[in-house]
C-alpha cells in the first residue's frame, strides 16, 4: 500500500522517464543519472547503518567491538545478493562488464583476479573467484 506522497513521487518519476526517453537524452545518460542516485542513496544508508551498528555495539557493552557487532549482525542476515550489470561492447567488439565496488567487496575480488563464469541457464551467471595456488 503506497502513501499519497509515494504515489505522487512515483507518478513524477514516470513523467520524468517519459520526458527523458522522448527527448535528446541518450540511454547512457539516463542510466548514469539513475545509477548515480542509487549509488548515493546506498552510500548514505550504508554510512548511517554502520554508525548504528557501532552505537549498538557500545550499548551492548562491546565498546571497541563495533566490527564484531556488525559481523555478528551481518552473519544473521546474510542472504544471496544479485547484481544486474550492463554489458558494453568496445570498438574491437569485446564485451566489457564493470563491477561495482560493493560487488567486488562482497565477492572478495580486486582488479586482476580471475573469475569463473558459471552459466545458470536462465540468462544469468554466477561468478566464482579462482583461487591461485
Amino acid at each position: 500500500m503506497n502513501s499519497e506522497y509515494t504515489k505522487y513521487s512515483l507518478d513524477q518519476l514516470k513523467n520524468w522517464m517519459y520526458d527523458v526517453t522522448d527527448g535528446e537524452s541518450s540511454p547512457q545518460e539516463i542510466y548514469d543519472v539513475i545509477k548515480g542516485v542509487v549509488d548515493e542513496q546506498y552510500c548514505y544508508h550504508k554510512l548511517y547503518t554502520n554508525r548504528c551498528y557501532e552505537l549498538l555495539a557500545l550499548l551492548n557493552g562491546n565498546g571497541t567491538g563495533h566490527i564484531q557487532a556488525y559481523d555478528d549482525y551481518k552473519s544473521k542476515t546474510d542472504k544471496v545478493v544479485k547484481w544486474v550489470l550492463p554489458v558494453e561492447v568496445d570498438d574491437l567488439e569485446d564485451y566489457i562488464v564493470t563491477f561495482p565496488d560493493d560487488l567486488l567487496e562482497a565477492a572478495n575480488l580486486k582488479e586482476g583476479d580471475s573469475v569463473e563464469w558459471i552459466d545458470n541457464n536462465d540468462g544469468s551467471f554466477t561468478l566464482k573467484k579462482i583461487e591461485r595456488t
